[in-house]
């Protein structure tokens, strides 16, 4: 049984023996590499901050999104629901839903209506049981000419 054993095995790689070869590069192609090489890696450290850069900016933007988002939640939902019944809350949904998602995704700041229309909007409103932070952040974000 070990007869079959040992015939599987084969027998070691003979031994290379080699010489290194001495550097004949010029002062000047040695200062050219070196050079190149600093390069890459400041390059490299650039490309690695602009990567965390984006990603803090994109990491921002997802956070106010999801904030300003969650303020409005509530209200957009209770809203909705009122305005299936209610005609007038309805039209005031239309306008002020459009709004509210342009801000919530950044879009704008401040959208400018009309007087007739921002009294009819916040007199509307008044009517319905909402937060303060909500009708605050509205009268922000709604403002007339």
């Amino acid at each position: 049984m070990t007869d079959s054993f040992n015939d599987d095995i084969r027998p070691p790689d003979e031994v290379i023996r080699g010489q290194l070869i001495e550097d004949n590069k010029s002062n000047d192609d040695k200062e050219i590499e070196e050079a190149i090489h600093l390069s890459l890696q400041e390059l490299n450290k650039e490309k690695i901050s602009q990567i965390k850069y984006e990603e803090e900016i994109m990491n921002n933007y997802t956070n106010e999104v999801n904030r300003r988002k969650e303020i409005f939640k509530e209200f957009l939902f209770h809203l909705n629901k009122i305005s299936k019944f209610d005609e007038e809350i309805r039209a005031i949904y239309d306008i002020i839903e459009p709004i509210i998602e342009s801000y919530c995704n950044q879009m704008i700041d401040k959208c400018e209506l009309d007087k007739i229309t921002y009294d009819k909007i916040f007199n509307t409103l008044k009517n319905i049981r909402n937060t303060k932070l909500v009708i605050e952040v509205l009268r922000t974000i709604i403002v007339f000419d």
